[in-house]
C-alpha cells in the first residue's frame, strides 16, 4: 500500500530507472511467449487435429507449476532472484531454438513436442514465483502495487499483440519462425536482467533448513490466513473453468468457425484485448477489490462459456472471447493484486508458486478435460456443460459464504 504523504508521481512504479529497463525486456519477451503459445497450440492441431492432444499439450506447459510449483517456491524464497533469473531464461532460450530447429528439420512429432513442451514447461514453472518475487527487489514498497498494475497491462497487451504476429509469422513463414521469435525474444530479458540493480537478497531461512521444511512453513501461512485460502480457491474455479476452454482455441479456430490459423490469431487476439481493458481499469483503481465481487466475477465467466458453447457465428464467437478476456483478467488479477498486499515478503516466492499452481495448474487441468471430453461429446457440448458447472458451483458458494454471513 502507498505510505501516507507519497506523491502519485514518486508511487508510479515507471519513475523508478531499475524497474523501467526490467520492463522494456519483459514485454519483449511477453510477445515472443504469446507468439510461443499460439505456435505450440496450432502445431499440435496440425499434427493430430485432435482436441484430445491440443489440450495434452497445453497440459505439458503447466502441469510442472502444479507437481513442482511449492519447490519452485522454495528455492525463489533460497536464492537470488536476479541471477534465477538469468539462469532460468537462458535454459527457455535454448529449449526454443532446440525445438525450431527440430521444427525445420521436419523431426518433430505430436510426442516430441509434448517432450519439448513439457521441459519448457519446467522451466516456466520454476520461474514463476521467481519472476513474482523479483519486482520486490526492484522497486520500494509503496511503488509495488503499481508494478503490478502495469505488469498487468504488460502482459496484456502482449497477449493481443503477440497473437497477431504469431499469425502472421506462421502464416508467411511457418511455424518454426515463431518459435525462433520466441528464442530471440528471450534476449531481451536476459539483456535487461544483466543491466539491473536489485536491492541485497535477504534469505528467508536459516541456511541449514530443509526444503520439505519451509515448503511445509509456506502450506502453514497459507492455511492460516483465511483470505488467502479464499483467494486461492476462487483463481483456480477461475482457471479452471474458464481458461481451461481458452486452451482449445486451435479447435475452435477450426472445427467450429472454420478459420484457420487466422481465426486463431483473432480469438485469441480478442482475448488479449479484453484482458487490456481489465488491467487498465484495475492499474487506475477504478474498481473496488473484493473476494466477494470476485466470485461474482467467476459467476460471469460462466454464463460467458455457456455463450461460447452455443455461438456459431465467428464474430459473435470473437466476442464472447473478449468478453471472457475481460472477466478472467478481471478476477486473476484482481486476486493477485489483494494476494500480493496481504503476504509478507519472505514467504512471497512460496506463496506466488501457490498461486502459480492453483492458476496454471487449473488452466492445465481444465484444458486436459475439456479436451478430452470434447473428443468424445464435441467442443461445444464440452464447453456448454463446462460453463454451467462454473456459474452454478460459483453461486452456490457465494450463496453458502453470504448465509454464514448473515448468519453471524
Amino acid at each position: 500500500m502507498e505510505h501516507a504523504g507519497t506523491t502519485a508521481t514518486n508511487a508510479s512504479a515507471l519513475s523508478n530507472r531499475n524497474y523501467v529497463i526490467y520492463l522494456a525486456g519483459n514485454v519483449v519477451s511477453l510477445h515472443g511467449l504469446w507468439v510461443y503459445r499460439v505456435a505450440l497450440g496450432w502445431q499440435a492441431w496440425q499434427l493430430t487435429e485432435s482436441e484430445f492432444w491440443v489440450g495434452v499439450v497445453a497440459f505439458a506447459q503447466f502441469s510442472p507449476m502444479v507437481a513442482l510449483g511449492p519447490v519452485f517456491g522454495v528455492l525463489a524464497d533460497r536464492f537470488d532472484r536476479r541471477r534465477s533469473s538469468l539462469v532460468i531464461n537462458g535454459a527457455s532460450t535454448l529449449v526454443m531454438v532446440l525445438l525450431a530447429a527440430l521444427t525445420i528439420a521436419g523431426l518433430v512429432d505430436i510426442y516430441a513436442l509434448f517432450a519439448l513442451a513439457l521441459l519448457q514447461g519446467v522451466a516456466d514453472g520454476a520461474h514463476l514465483p521467481v519472476r513474482l518475487a523479483l519486482i520486490p527487489a526492484l522497486v520500494p514498497r509503496h511503488q509495488l502495487q503499481s508494478a503490478m498494475a502495469i505488469n498487468s497491462v504488460a502482459f496484456n497487451l502482449s497477449r493481443f499483440v503477440g497473437p497477431a504476429i504469431a499469425g502472421v509469422l506462421i502464416a508467411t513463414l511457418g511455424v518454426a519462425a515463431a518459435f525462433a521469435f520466441n528464442a530471440v525474444s528471450y534476449l531481451a530479458i536476459l539483456a535487461a536482467l544483466a543491466v539491473v540493480e536489485t536491492r541485497p537478497f535477504r534469505r528467508s531461512q536459516q541456511a541449514g533448513s530443509h526444503v520439505l521444511s519451509e515448503l511445509k512453513d509456506g502450506v502453514r501461512y497459507v492455511l492460516a490466513r483465511t483470505p488467502v485460502r479464499q483467494l486461492l480457491g476462487l483463481v483456480a474455479m477461475a482457471s479452471f473453468f474458464g481458461r481451461g476452454p481458452l486452451e482449445l482455441l486451435p479447435a475452435f479456430a477450426e472445427s467450429v468457425f472454420g478459420r484457420g490459423s487466422t481465426g486463431l490469431a483473432i480469438l485469441t487476439a480478442a482475448a488479449g484485448a479484453g484482458a487490456i481493458g481489465s488491467g487498465l481499469i484495475i492499474s487506475r483503481g477504478l474498481v473496488r477489490l473484493r473476494i466477494r465481487y470476485l466470485a461474482i466475477g467467476i459467476a460471469i465467466v460462466g454464463c460467458l462459456i455457456i455463450l461460447l458453447g452455443i455461438v456459431r457465428s465467428f464474430w459473435l464467437g470473437v466476442a464472447a472471447v473478449t468478453a471472457l478476456g475481460f472477466m478472467l483478467t478481471m478476477c486473476g488479477v484482481g486476486a493477485q493484486v489483494l494476494l500480493q498486499t496481504l503476504i509478507d515478503d519472505q514467504v512471497r516466492g512460496r506463496v506466488s508458486s501457490l498461486w502459480g499452481m492453483t492458476a496454471f495448474g487449473g488452466t492445465a487441468f481444465g484444458g486436459l478435460i475439456v479436451g478430452a471430453v470434447a473428443s468424445v461429446f464435441g467442443l461445444s457440448r464440452a464447453t456448454l456443460a463446462v460453463g454451467i458447472l462454473c456459474m452454478l458451483l460459483t453461486l452456490r458458494i457465494y450463496l453458502r459464504r453470504l448465509a454464514a454471513a448473515r448468519a453471524l
